[in-house]
């Protein structure tokens, strides 16, 4: 997760583990799960999130009801954005486009642990 202020700077960044490993796509559900979270624990209630699986972003938005634990994940995201974060949105960004999220997935892999960035991580 990285948080960026209105003109596209870094602010702070978070990363997580999660077990046991799960698929892609409710491994993407909980992130965002765990970015509105960390938001609204902050109190940044006029906040847009970008993420690069564009099957979430969809799902999030779709009527379809999902019977499953994506669903029941979905349904939590969308509590919290109707509830605190009213003037925020998910949107879709292309992987290209977001080298700070790349950063963090590559810092990730060496913590055993959730962590939180003041600094921008270098992959070296």
């Amino acid at each position: 997760m990285c948080l960026r202020d209105a003109h596209g700077r870094f602010v702070a960044a978070r990363t997580e583990w999660i077990e046991p490993i799960v698929d892609v796509e409710i491994g993407e559900a909980i992130g965002l799960l765990h970015a509105l979270k960390w938001v609204e624990g902050m109190q940044l209630y006029d906040t847009d999130f970008e993420m690069d699986c564009k099957k979430i972003v969809d799902s999030l938005y779709s009527k379809r009801t999902y019977l499953s634990d994506l669903g029941a994940i979905l349904h939590d995201c969308r509590n919290i954005l109707a509830s605190n974060l009213v003037n925020s949105d998910v949107k879709f960004i292309r992987r290209q486009a977001n080298e700070v999220a790349h950063r963090l997935a590559g810092a990730a892999t060496s913590l055993a642990s959730f962590h939180n960035f003041i600094t921008i991580p270098s992959c070296d």
